[in-house]
């Protein structure tokens, strides 16, 4: 079944006197390093082929026509579909998966367990005549990060974008994106999991303004600290979180894996409900990951498994709802929703609790046993491909 990135459910109202959660960025600007809806000029020059770095935000981004000019006038205009950054990937004609990164960086610096995608893009152009320039579309919503020209059988040249640079593209970590950075709104790509140059279509890409540097990326990596203690009757849950090289397919192994417990060799997930028989302790548990050519492992990890808490009173309770989505970020009729997943935590960038709610026609859940504190909730809808759409905007409550 394809992949359909389905629109967010949108978290409408909140109850018991919730409100929404504003951050005021307090780190140090980005700098410009990625372009927009704005006019290139290319090395002079016979090319067959146009290379890009870049991705759609805000949702797919269907027929947009990147126009090069040849230095006689004429031009050629190529119609490409971009896939959302976001994801999941559409594998649009002409279009591939460049790096899968786990998480980016928000407008405070911080980063924010998100995946994200870059693609790579490579248009034929005609090589009979001298390009001069290349004018993206009038989109903000289509963003690039690196192209590079090459004629057949020479080494590609890269284009120098310093002179046009308007959008903040990738920060390092702990840096505030600026002009909205990627997405136009918050976000950006980390630095460090960027590198400073990307190979794609033999071609390789560097990053940002002549000069800078971003960290190097390193090989496969993988890290995530799971809960060592699960309650019975309670649902578990850990995901590690992974760095990998460009074009990795990924496979994930588990040793000691609890019998009350599922695992995904896709994901690396390891999650499930223990009863009230399964109180005991699983020992040396190791999560790994390979990708054919290299592999990565969690230190080994305990799971106690304890009785269940037996409470006289319910610390706390939040009542969301939310609107039902009708149409997927591409604009067709949602047809297959399933349900929604609800995160929360006590932090913006750890809402490492979640609800599944599954029916598409639920429009709200209340979250009780939440201890004193400013609690954070965001909710997302998820297909019957368990394709999971993106989040709602955050929101937030004070437990007394």
């Amino acid at each position: 079944m394809p992949h359909v990135n389905i629109a967010s459910a949108s978290l409408m109202t909140v109850l018991l006197s919730m409100s929404y959660f504003t951050a005021a960025a307090t780190v140090p600007s980005g700098t410009l390093d990625a372009v927009s809806n704005t006019t290139i000029p290319l090395p002079t020059g016979n090319y067959a082929t146009l290379n890009l770095l870049g991705s759609a935000v805000n949702g797919q981004q269907l027929n947009q026509n990147f126009v090069v000019t040849y230095t006689d006038g004429t031009t050629s205009t190529i119609t490409q579909s971009l896939s959302d950054w976001w994801g999941p990937p559409q594998n649009y004609t002409g279009e591939s998966q460049v790096l899968k990164m786990p998480y980016l960086v928000t407008l405070t610096g911080a980063t924010m367990n998100q995946v994200v995608y870059l693609y790579g893009y490579s248009f034929a152009i005609n090589s009979a005549k001298t390009v001069k320039s290349l004018t993206l579309p009038h989109n903000r919503n289509v963003a690039v990060l690196a192209i590079e020209v090459s004629a057949i059988g020479a080494t590609p040249v890269r284009v120098n974008l310093a002179a046009v640079h308007n959008v903040d593209g990738f920060v390092n970590n702990g840096t505030a994106p600026i002009w909205g950075g990627w997405d136009n709104c918050c976000h950006a790509y980390s630095a460090t999991l960027l590198g400073t140059s990307i190979t794609n279509a033999d071609a390789t890409f560097t990053l940002g303004a002549p000069g800078s540097a971003a960290p190097v990326a390193q090989g496969l990596q993988i890290s995530g600290t799971p809960a060592t203690t699960a309650e019975a009757g309670q649902f578990y849950s850990f995901s590690p979180t992974v760095v990998a090289p460009a074009g990795s397919t990924l496979t994930y192994a588990i040793e000691n894996q609890p019998p009350w417990a599922q695992f995904s060799a896709t994901t690396g997930a390891l999650s499930g409900t223990p009863s009230a028989g399964s109180v005991a302790t699983d020992s040396n548990i190791v999560v790994s990951v390979s990708n054919g050519a290299q592999s990565a492992a969690l230190p080994a990890f305990d799971i106690t498994v304890e009785p269940a808490l037996v409470t006289s009173a319910v610390a706390g309770t939040a009542s969301l709802s939310w609107s039902r989505p009708t149409v997927n970020t591409n604009g067709s009729p949602l047809t297959n929703l399933a349900g929604y997943v609800i995160r929360y935590g006590t932090t913006s960038t750890a809402l490492n609790n979640t609800i599944s709610v599954a029916s598409a026609s639920a429009t709200g859940v209340e979250i009780t046993n939440l201890s004193p504190g400013y609690w954070q909730f965001q909710v997302a809808a998820i297909n019957t491909a368990n394709v999971q759409g993106q989040g709602s905007a955050i929101v937030g409550k004070t437990i007394q």
